[in-house]
């Protein structure tokens, strides 16, 4: 069981972004990491609600939530909430596409 520890990535090495991409490239790669539910939690954080509201609006219980929570953040790269907002508040949900003139094919 052990010799599995070390052959298999741990999680944070999982969440490696290549590394041609800009700062504003990864944070667009790290919200494409997200499920459904760490995506909708994810949009109210960056609407300015809390953590116990949006778990009880989700009607999530206390240990889901946190793992919940705890996903996001790692994912993310961030250590709470208020850093969640901080870094992502300006960021776009979408990535923008490409307009004709800016295509190079």
């Amino acid at each position: 069981m052990h010799l599995l520890k070390f052959i298999l990535p741990t999680a944070a090495e999982t969440f490696i972004p290549p590394e041609e991409m800009n700062a504003a490239q990864e944070k667009q790669w790290r919200i494409s990491l997200l499920t459904k539910d760490e995506r909708k939690a994810f949009e109210w954080f960056r609407l300015g609600y809390t953590a116990r509201w949006t778990a009880e609006t989700m009607l999530l219980d206390r240990r889901t939530a946190a793992r919940l929570f705890s996903s996001l953040y790692q994912k993310l790269r961030v250590k709470d909430a208020a850093q969640l907002c901080r870094i992502y508040r300006a960021v776009s949900l979408t990535p923008k596409e490409l307009s004709p003139e800016e295509d190079t094919n």
